[in-house]
């Protein structure tokens, strides 16, 4: 029987490189992604972009220059992504405009 583990799948500052911010899909697993979140830490209004790569695939842009307000706003929530499905070897790439301004929080369910 296969295992659905809730998994956080990146929790971290980004950078102006998405692959500084990437998650592989593991060998023999299928990730659904349940939430993405975006908070811009700080005085200056940002943006996001999300690339998704299937296996074997090339990078598809599925977010372009999402708007990241500033600081005190409420969170981005990228409901897009919601629910999207990513085989073994599948990626996500993610990156913000500026370094250390936007935070990313993106989970889901890790079936094994």
């Amino acid at each position: 029987m296969a295992t659905r583990t809730p998994i956080t799948v990146l929790l971290k500052q980004l950078t102006t490189t998405s692959t500084d911010s990437a998650y592989t899909v593991p060998a023999n697993s299928t990730l659904t992604i349940s939430a993405v979140t975006l908070n811009n830490s700080t005085g200056t209004a940002r943006t996001a972009t999300v690339n998704v790569t299937p296996n074997g695939g090339s990078a598809l842009p599925m977010v372009s220059a999402l708007p990241v307000p500033i600081s005190g706003n409420a969170p981005t929530t990228v409901p897009g992504l919601v629910g999207q499905t990513l085989t073994a070897g599948g990626k996500i790439e993610i990156a913000a405009d500026a370094n250390t301004a936007v935070n990313v929080w993106i989970s889901g369910y890790l079936q094994q």
